[in-house]
C-alpha cells in the first residue's frame, strides 16, 4: 500500500493539499469525522498533542474541497482529561470556530453496539456519528511509547474507547487497539510528524524533535509501519501493528511515494530497545 511523505517546506499549505489530492477520495462527501490527538494538558510544542496551526490548513482545505460538507473533530473524555476543557486549552477550538466546524465531546454523544470479531471483545460501543461518516480521518502525532514503543495512527482510535478510566485496560492495550480499530476504522491517516516525539518516555514525556514531516495512508497499518522504521523497529516487533495485521486491517508492507527525495538515514528518531526492555521489566516486577 501506498504511503505518501511530503516535506513541510515554505509552503505547508501546498504540501497539505499534495497529500490530500494523493491520499483522498474524490467523489462529493456530506459528512467528515476528524479524530486529533489531545491526550494530555501539554501544548504541541511538546510534541504531545495536535497543533492548531496544521489542522487550521486541514480544515480550510477540507472546506475548499468539499464545501456543502459538514466537518466534526471528535475526541473523548479520558482517565486525566476532559475533552472540552483540553480542547479550549489547546486553542482547538478557536481553530473549529473559524472554519465553522463543530467539535464533539464524544463522551456526552450517543452510542451504539458494534459487534466485532476482536482480540478482547467481541462487542465495542462506538460514537454513533461515525455510522453517517463519508470519511474518517485520524489524525495523529507521532510519538514513542513507554509501552507500546509506538503511538500513531492505530492508537489515535483508542481515545475514542468509551470508558473514561481507559488505564485499566493497558493490561490488554496491544488487543484493544486491534478491537477499536475494528469497531471504528477510519478511511485516511494524516500523520502530523512536523514535531515528533522520541525516546522512550513517551507519549507524553518523551523529546519533541522537528522532522518537518506530513505522512498519508488509506492504510493505518502501512501508515504505522513506515513510522516504526522512523525508530529503527521492525513493524512486526511492534504488538497491535502484527496484530492488526493479522486481522487483515492493512499490510506491513509498502511504498513510500514522497514529494522530495526522501532518505530514511535523514530522519532518525531515537529510541533505544535495551532501556524499553528493561522498564517493562521493572514495570512488571513492581505489579507482581
Amino acid at each position: 500500500m501506498d504511503v505518501f511523505v511530503s516535506k513541510i517546506s515554505g509552503n505547508p499549505r501546498e504540501r497539505f493539499r499534495w497529500l490530500l489530492e494523493a491520499s483522498g477520495p474524490s467523489t462529493p462527501l456530506r459528512n467528515i469525522c476528524i479524530k486529533p490527538n489531545l491526550n494530555d494538558y501539554r501544548k504541541w510544542e511538546t510534541a504531545s498533542t495536535t497543533d492548531p496551526y496544521l489542522l487550521d490548513i486541514l480544515l480550510d482545505l477540507l472546506k475548499s474541497s468539499y464545501p456543502s460538507a459538514r466537518i466534526t473533530i471528535l475526541e473523548n473524555d479520558a482517565t486525566g482529561v476532559n475533552a472540552d476543557n483540553i480542547a479550549a486549552f489547546l486553542g482547538i477550538d478557536k481553530v473549529i470556530e473559524k472554519h465553522k466546524c463543530t467539535f464533539l465531546n464524544v463522551a456526552r454523544g450517543d452510542w451504539m453496539g458494534i459487534n466485532i470479531d476482536g482480540l478482547h471483545f467481541k462487542q465495542l460501543d462506538v460514537p454513533s456519528i461515525l455510522r453517517a461518516c463519508d470519511l474518517f480521518i485520524t489524525f495523529p502525532k507521532l510519538k514513542s511509547h513507554v509501552k507500546t514503543k509506538l503511538t500513531c495512527s492505530l492508537k489515535n482510535q483508542m481515545g475514542l474507547f468509551r470508558p473514561k478510566r481507559k488505564i485499566a485496560y493497558h493490561h490488554a492495550l496491544d488487543d484493544l487497539i486491534v478491537d477499536c480499530n475494528l469497531a471504528m476504522k477510519p478511511n485516511l491517516t494524516i500523520i502530523d510528524a512536523n514535531l515528533a516525539m522520541e525516546g522512550n518516555y513517551g507519549p507524553t514525556y518523551g523529546s519533541p524533535k522537528k522532522l518537518g514531516l506530513l505522512i498519508a495512508s488509506r492504510d493505518l497499518v502501512a501508515a504505522d509501519s513506515f513510522c516504526a522504521r522512523l525508530f529503527g523497529l521492525n513493524p512486526k516487533s511492534i504488538g497491535h501493528i502484527k496484530k492488526a495485521a493479522d486481522k487483515k486491517l492493512g499490510s506491513t508492507r509498502f511504498k513510500v511515494v514522497a514529494d522530495f527525495d526522501f532518505d530514511y538515514r535523514e530522519y532518525k528518531l531515537k529510541f533505544s530497545r535495551p532501556l524499553y526492555y528493561m522498564i517493562r521489566r521493572v514495570a512488571s516486577g513492581l505489579q507482581k
